[in-house]
């Protein structure tokens, strides 16, 4: 019992009672419970080493969590769960954009994490091309990064060669000997070099007539999407980049509830 100003001993209305139920919810805490029965789930149907490989196989391979998140996000699909999955999505799109919590999954390149920028595997991985007297050559495989730069027609004068044992623009930068190429030759290397990039950025939202930000029509691409993003949030959260203010706290509350509504139908 409490007293109103008068005096009088009055009973706490069930709406006091509602506005208190998330207060305590630690959302950084309950994503990561929720991801550990993801990764349970995962773990039973792939056999792939790593994380990052079964990711995307979830991400391109038909299979019930893809599947589900494709159903919710039906513009036909009318259900209590599909309308609240699409609200919970909007939700998170505006808090990414506000928490700017970013990420160094990919390629060691610091990013943020939107729905505007994902990146994707690119499927370019060899330049071979002439620019005025210079030929350039980058060949990107699993193993290494090769870089050449030499005379148009004349592959055995080389200008520059540099081998990586992964992709990395800050090393090429660097480099002794590409600082002493001429100032046309670096801007075409580097030009060239960024068309082999291991990954290339896609968005899955877009302007709409009336200037707001919505999710796209295609469910494989936004679905694929929703997967990486909510993956890259587990990394960052798991990897300390996190800043836990309240900005943060409204993207992971977001992205529990989207994660849960999917593995609430593995069951």
């Amino acid at each position: 019992m409490v007293e109103n100003k008068r005096g009088d001993n009055v009973m706490p209305s069930y709406k006091d009672w509602i506005r208190k139920i998330d207060i305590d919810i630690d959302y950084f805490a309950v994503f990561i419970k929720a991801w550990i029965a993801f990764n349970s789930w995962y773990r039973s149907e792939y056999a792939e080493r790593t994380d990052r490989d079964i990711i995307d196989k979830i991400k391109t391979q038909n299979n019930h969590f893809k599947g589900y998140i494709e159903t919710l996000l039906d513009q036909n699909n009318t259900s209590d769960e599909s309308i609240a999955f699409k609200a919970n999505l909007d939700k998170l799109q505006n808090a990414l954009v506000s928490a700017a919590i970013v990420t160094q999954e990919r390629s060691g390149a610091t990013q943020q994490i939107l729905f505007s920028q994902i990146a994707v595997n690119n499927p370019k991985n060899t330049v071979e091309e002439d620019y005025r007297y210079t030929h350039y050559s980058i060949k990107r495989t699993n193993a290494k990064t090769i870089t050449i730069v030499s005379k148009k027609g004349d592959p055995t004068t080389e200008y520059f060669r540099f081998e990586q044992e992964v992709y990395d623009e800050a090393s090429l930068d660097t480099h002794p000997d590409f600082a002493r190429l001429g100032l046309e030759q670096k801007g075409q290397c580097k030009a060239f070099y960024k068309e082999v990039c291991p990954y290339v950025t896609e968005s899955i939202v877009k302007k709409d007539r009336d200037n707001k930000i919505v999710f796209i029509t295609e469910r494989a691409k936004v679905s694929r999407g929703i997967i990486e993003v909510l993956y890259l949030l587990r990394c960052s959260l798991m990897h300390g980049e996190v800043f836990p203010d309240q900005n943060s706290i409204e993207v992971y509350k977001y992205a529990y509830y989207i994660l849960v509504a999917v593995l609430k139908n593995l069951l």
